[in-house]
Parts: structure tokens; C-alpha cells; sequence
């Protein structure tokens, strides 16, 4: 592996954990629901014209479609925006760790699939370590906690769980489309209900926009070009150059870097026990998503350049969706 594909694959949870900066800058200025309409609006101004490079949809694929819009794209933003406006941005990505474990066991209950014993010690792991994490142990912390710190973790948690979802979702959704494709259906859908909601706002009080402050603008516009476009795209490039294995490793790096950004821009400070509980949710997430690189697929032949991301399947007709679903997820927000 040469430098230039390592800073591309560090840059990919590097600029996935800029979207918790990103987004708190946004809300500085616009609701959860403002903030998103406009910054998967301007997604797709830059994804549109690459659609025509895809597969079209076909009507099985609608469903999921459907299904990855509005419970990736809407639902779960407007929740973690929400969140980020209750408890510290360090907080919440940590939170967000425990995502692939979620997904994991989603995909143990819902699709039946066999998972093992330390596939379950990592998923019992990563939830344990939740209760350092969000200061639920000791228990003298729990007590200090304010209703905002407790609703704003309870937000965050219904977060990661409907995260887990649209990953079960987008499994299915990718059985034949592309990544770069089913985000952009997945865009397009979920901004439609984005917008329903804040229309009346934006309507009511056009000054919003106006008097918006130019760091929430940065944040709208990072969120929707570098945050989602560049990043499904550089993940999905990343996955046809060394393969899915190698670049989910560096995935594990998301919360850790949103962490360190958000410590000291936003001056969060993060307790002994905080730190002690990521270090045991990481441990167990590793555990229970962890796979070995299938043999030859190191030697795989690489995809070319960036630009050949957006033309189609690889050579044998298949894209990154099909087989055994193994918790990895997407690092778009």
C-alpha cells in the first residue's frame, strides 16, 4: 500500500468525524431539520449528474430505496443534530461507536445469521462499556447528570439503533446498486421529507438565512459536499482498491478522530471513566465486526482512478452489497 492510498483511507474517518463540527457549527444558526434539508440539497446538486453512470433502480429495489431514505437520511439526522444540541459533540461520536456491533446484532435477531461466541462477547462488550461512556456507571456521575445530558444520550441511542436498521436496509438496497448510487436514491427521497419540515420555518422567517453566521454555513456546506459526497465516494473507491476488510479497519477511527476534533475546538473535556468505557466499547465493537481479508482479495486488481468509482460494477458484475452482512457500515451521516 502506497502513501497516497493510506492518507486517502485516513481521510475518510477523518472527514466523517468532521461532521460532528460541522453539525454543531450548523446548529448554531438552524434547527436539525433546516440544517439537513440544505446540506443533502447541495449533496445533491453534486451527485445528480453523476446518477446517469449507475444502474437504474429497478421497482424490488424501491422499497429499500424508500426504506435507506427516510430512516438513514431524515430520521436519524434529525436525531443526531438533536443530540448534539443536548450533550457534548465528543459524547455523542463516541456514542456512535457502537454502531457496527448494533447492526450486528440487528442482523442476529431479524435476519437469523449466525454469528459467534466472540462475535457475542464483542457486542455484550460494546454495550457495556456504554455505561462509562454515557456516565451511567459509577453511579454517583449518573446522579450528576442533567435532564438535557439524559435526554440527549436516550436521542443519541435511538440514533445508533435506527442506524442499525438502514444498515440491515442498505444491504439489501445494495444487492444490486452501487454504494455511490443507493446514497444518491437514498438522498434524494430522504430530503424530500427534510424539506416538508423546514419550509414553514424558512418561510416563517426568511431572516434565518440571512443572519445566519458564516461558520454555519461551513458546517451546511462541509456537511453536504466533504461529509457525504467526498466520503462515499472515497470510501467506495478505497473498497474497490484494497477491499472492504482493509478499509473498515480504518472506520474504527470515526469516534476516535470526532473526539479529538471536538476536545479541544469545542473545550469538552471527557472524564477517566468516559475514556475507560470508549476503550471497552471499541475493544468490543472490534470483536464483533472483525474479518480476516478473504484470501486473493489483497491481490485483487485495482479499480483505477477515482473517476472510475462512479462507472459501474467491477468485472464480474457485483457490487460491494452482496454476501454475508457483517456489520461494517457506510461513514456518511
Amino acid at each position: 500500500m502506497n502513501w497516497k492510498m493510506l492518507v486517502l483511507l485516513v481521510s475518510v474517518p477523518a472527514t466523517a468525524a468532521g461532521n460532528l463540527i460541522a453539525g454543531r457549527y450548523a446548529l448554531d444558526s438552524f434547527t436539525p431539520a433546516e440544517a439537513n434539508a440544505m446540506r443533502y440539497l447541495l449533496a445533491l446538486v453534486v451527485l445528480l449528474p453523476l446518477l446517469g453512470r449507475w444502474p437504474r433502480p429497478e421497482r424490488r429495489d424501491v422499497p429499500w430505496l424508500i426504506g435507506t431514505g427516510l430512516v438513514g437520511i431524515c430520521i436519524y439526522n434529525i436525531l443526531f443534530f438533536r443530540s448534539l444540541e443536548l450533550i457534548p459533540a465528543s459524547e455523542a461520536g463516541l456514542i456512535e461507536m457502537v454502531i457496527p456491533a448494533a447492526s450486528l446484532a440487528l442482523a442476529w435477531l431479524v435476519l437469523r445469521e449466525r454469528i459467534a461466541v466472540r462475535q457475542i462477547v464483542g457486542i455484550a462488550a460494546g454495550w457495556v462499556g456504554m455505561l462509562w461512556l454515557m456516565r451511567i456507571l459509577p453511579t454517583d456521575r449518573a446522579s450528576e447528570k442533567s435532564s438535557d445530558d439524559w435526554r440527549g444520550e436516550i436521542l443519541m441511542m435511538v440514533a445508533v439503533l435506527l442506524f442499525a436498521v438502514y444498515a440491515i436496509i442498505s444491504k439489501f438496497a445494495m444487492r444490486r446498486l452501487p454504494p455511490p448510487a443507493v446514497a444518491t436514491w437514498s438522498c434524494m427521497i430522504g430530503t424530500v421529507p427534510l424539506v416538508l419540515l423546514a419550509a414553514p420555518g424558512l418561510i416563517g422567517s426568511p431572516e434565518t438565512l440571512t443572519e445566519a453566521s458564516a461558520a454555519s454555513w461551513l458546517g451546511v456546506a462541509y456537511g453536504g459536499v466533504i461529509g457525504f459526497v467526498y466520503n462515499i465516494i472515497a470510501w467506495y473507491y478505497c473498497f474497490r482498491q484494497v477491499g472492504v476488510a482493509k478499509t473498515n479497519v480504518f472506520l474504527y477511527l470515526v469516534p476516535v478522530f470526532g473526539a479529538m476534533l471536538a476536545v479541544p475546538v469545542f473545550d469538552e473535556s471527557l472524564s477517566g471513566w468516559q475514556i475507560f468505557g470508549s476503550a471497552v466499547t471499541l475493544v468490543g465493537v472490534v470483536l464483533a465486526t472483525w474479518e480476516r481479508s478473504p484470501r486473493g482479495e489483497e491481490d485483487a486488481e485495482p479499480a483505477g482512478s477515482p473517476e472510475a468509482v462512479a462507472s459501474g460494477p467491477t468485472r464480474d458484475g457485483r457490487f460491494g452489497g452482496e454476501g454475508r452482512f457483517s456489520g461494517e457500515r457506510e461513514p456518511d451521516r
